[in-house]
């Protein structure tokens, strides 16, 4: 092997890459198997043992053996053994800081050392579990340490169950959990005198936070976030602003954070003229406590353990390679928690590292080359080079925000320079504040009145740039092969490349070619029905060439936003079948997100039904937001190229005021390129016959409930095809319904067992795709 090649000079960094694609590689192995991964391992080290050192051959086994490493342990953390779904009496201690959910009305909480007893005695131990429950009126929530004891359900959490949708089983598994528990009856708490967290460095952070909010009263959401990764103080809108103005890395406690808190460190220790190796193991001690303060986030450990690793050459008086003490870093959290790959958070973290290192350190070696910046005075360059090592971490970044959240801010790339060095001073105020606080109160709540007045600035600030024109670019999905082609484009000019600057050059301009190209290849104009799965609840898309038809939103639009932005599409049609928060509840959602909706549809009387309070107010705010809002009956027409809806119900002054919403949903007759589809929304047996006509597929009535899906019911339209919409927490609910339509022929699907489903018509043939499986 060249001794100055790459790979001879940062070995780690080559290592670091084999197990990084091991991890990527296993997320996606179905069915896997322990013995392959092992059975390699043990091959390449047994190869590394016996080949002849620095050769090309050891150096590919070593590589190998790092591949079959990450494979073996995310297999093994993404395949835990689980008991049976199933009622239990649950014993556990509760990990943490427990919490209301976002709709206000369960709590969450982890449970350690989890021990499940079944009806016939059998007891399973878990090692963790997520636990929900609806608590009692005026009910303490569980504390950090405390045994809790109830009979409950046990389920296996479900993964995504539509494109681009969230994946609540790998977002558990991320954690460390890999069972979910719900209810909580007959639960005991003990010790019940229990008044404070048993964590010590809960404890700690609670009170610290608690000290922020005093200091700095309704200003505090900026300070906690900074010092204490805590943003329950910031609200939803702040929290927007920040993302819609580029600089939401700002709030994430990571380098910047632990780089103020070491200088201050070193600041203190100076005067006492400590031996390096002293110093060392105070500031590892020091920001070892900072990291399980703020629960070991990848962020602070990468930060803490590159920051320890420089000390550390410092010691021992040699020079370090920042790329092999990234690599270092990043072999070290992966292997402890090798789920971590997939979190934003840690993608985030060090990328935006590695971009500064590479990106970052070519653009800052231009400010200083390049003949016409030479004559500029230093402070000038040594803002040019801020400048280029921050949009070197977001060009870093861009390609996972973006896939994210599906936009990239363009002010962003601006003003991130500015807003980074305002927040070290915030930081540092912050910081001094909170410890003078310790020394003399009055004193703290004195300087902390003029940083409330900067802190309200700077909030303003991201205010009025976050609404500037054009300040964010929407950006669909950016595929995994762009993607790589991208950050080969990005790593080129470094110095990390060694080719001659020709071939550079070539290749560069070649993989532009490459991506100027690929928007120019045909796109899928296939007429498509898309069933989103959302439990007991109802949303789906009919997506006609440019043209979208939104049928229902579902109670949460999470899915659907991520689905249609990352097609980049906007809502020609909105169509609501009735203002349900199960159909209509999403709307606050996709209101939210600024995707633009051209025109709401509700079916004639929606306003007038007795049970909408819920969903009444989203109709007033998409008015207000400029949306028009247009009502249908039966006869009315919507179509677009190959798509035709005929409305059969509800007709004009059949239902008066005060009905409930399920008699009047509104029942679509969809004509799609030769097939014949009919949406129902929720529409009652007592109303169906006016509604319902034959059709080849159907969406069935009120998810398939019992009561609403009588067979003769079902019979007004006699489907080849019958698709229901449900929970598989209880299947038992449309199971009257299945056994009607199987007796009819036609071929049932749920959403609950396929997840989502993906209807493709052409020329009155219809292909089904569905998200669990491929099926024609």
């Amino acid at each position: 092997m060249n001794p100055r090649s790459f790979p001879a000079q940062r070995p780690l960094v080559c290592w670091a890459a084999a197990f990084a694609a091991g991890l990527i590689i296993s997320r996606y192995w179905d069915g896997f198997s322990l013995w392959l991964p092992l059975g390699g391992l043990l091959l390449s080290l047994m190869s590394v043992v016996f080949l002849p050192r620095r050769t090309a051959v050891r150096f590919g086994a070593i590589s190998l053996a790092f591949f079959f490493l990450g494979v073996m342990l995310l297999g093994v953390r993404a395949h835990p053994w689980l008991p049976p779904a199933g009622k239990y009496t649950v014993q556990g201690r509760v990990c943490g800081e427990s919490a209301v959910t976002a709709d206000g009305q369960r709590v969450k909480a982890v449970l350690l050392d989890v021990s499940l007893t079944d009806e016939s005695g059998r007891v399973a131990r878990i090692p963790r579990a997520y636990w929900t429950y609806y608590p009692q009126a005026d009910a303490p929530l569980p504390l950090d340490g405390q045994w809790a004891q109830f009979k409950g359900q046990a389920y296996h959490p479900q993964g995504q169950v539509n494109p681009y949708g969230f994946d609540f089983r790998f977002h558990l598994l991320t954690q460390g959990i890999a069972l979910g528990i719900s209810g909580a009856r007959e639960l005991v708490l003990e010790p019940s005198s229990q008044l404070m967290p048993a964590n010590p460095f809960l404890r700690a952070r609670q009170a610290l936070h608690g000290r922020i909010q005093t200091l700095f009263g309704e200003r505090a959401g900026l300070a906690s976030a900074l010092l204490l990764g805590v943003k329950t103080d910031l609200d939803e809108e702040t929290t927007l602003d920040f993302q819609r103005a580029g600089i939401a890395h700002v709030l994430a406690v990571s380098g910047l954070h632990v780089g103020m808190l070491a200088y201050f460190l070193l600041l203190l220790l100076k005067p006492l003229h400590l031996s390096p190796k002293a110093r060392l193991f105070l500031l590892s001690a020091v920001l070892l406590a900072y990291c399980a303060l703020l629960d070991f986030r990848p962020p602070v450990l990468r930060a803490s353990l590159l920051f320890i690793l420089y000390l550390s050459s410092k010691v021992i008086k040699r020079r370090g390679d920042p790329l092999t003490g990234l690599a270092i870093a990043f072999l070290i959290i992966l292997i402890i928690r090798p789920l971590d790959i997939f979190s934003l958070g840690f993608q985030l973290s060090f990328l935006a590292v590695f971009g500064i290192m590479t990106i970052g350190d070519r653009l800052s070696s231009w400010v200083y080359q390049l003949q016409g910046f030479k004559s500029l005075p230093n402070f000038i360059l040594k803002i040019m080079t801020a400048y280029g090592f921050t949009l070197a971490g977001s060009l870093a970044t861009f390609i996972p925000l973006s896939n994210s959240f599906h936009r990239i801010s363009l002010i962003g790339l601006v003003i991130s320079p500015l807003a980074i060095a305002l927040i070290g001073l915030l930081m540092a105020g912050f910081l001094i504040t909170l410890i003078i606080s310790f020394i003399y109160m009055p004193a703290a709540m004195l300087a902390a009145i003029p940083l409330n007045y900067l802190t309200q600035g700077y909030l303003t600030g991201v205010a009025f740039f976050a609404r500037l024109p054009y300040a964010s670019l929407r950006l669909p999905y950016i595929h995994p092969l762009v993607a790589g082609l991208l950050y080969v484009l990005m790593l080129i000019p470094t110095r990390y490349v060694a080719w001659k600057p020709r071939v550079k050059l070539i290749t560069a301009l070649s993989l532009c070619g490459v991506m100027a190209l690929l928007p120019l290849l045909p796109k899928d104009q296939t007429l498509r029905y898309v069933q989103l799965s959302s439990g007991f609840a109802d949303s789906a898309l009919i997506l006609d060439g440019e043209t979208t038809y939104v049928i229902d939103t579902g109670e949460h639009a999470g899915d659907l936003v991520n689905y249609l932005a990352a097609n980049n599409r906007h809502i020609n049609h909105l169509i609501l079948t009735h203002l349900h928060r199960d159909h209509a509840g999403g709307l606050e959602q996709l209101l939210k997100s600024n995707l633009r909706i051209d025109e709401v549809l509700l079916p004639f009387g929606a306003l007038e039904a007795r049970d909408i309070e819920e969903c009444l107010p989203l109709i007033d705010q998409a008015q207000q937001s400029g949306i028009a809002v247009r009502f249908l009956g039966a006869g009315d027409t919507l179509g677009s190229g190959r798509a035709l809806a005929t409305v059969t119900w509800p007709k004009t002054g059949a239902l008066y005021p005060g009905m409930a919403a399920n008699h009047g949903s509104l029942v679509l007759y969809w004509e799609l390129d030769g097939f014949s589809l009919l949406t129902t929304g929720d529409i009652s047996a007592a109303y169906a016959r006016y509604a319902l006509l034959p059709a080849q597929v159907l969406k069935v009535p009120h998810h398939g409930s019992r009561a609403d899906n009588s067979q003769d019911t079902l019979a007004l339209v006699s489907p080849q095809m019958a698709l229901i919409t449900a929970s598989n927490h209880q299947a038992d609910r449309y199971k009257a319904a299945w056994s009607h339509l199987d007796a009819m022929g036609a071929r049932t699907i749920s959403t609950d067992a396929a997840g989502a489903i993906t209807l493709r018509f052409k020329t009155g043939q219809v292909e089904m795709l569905t998200m669990f499986s491929l099926e024609d």
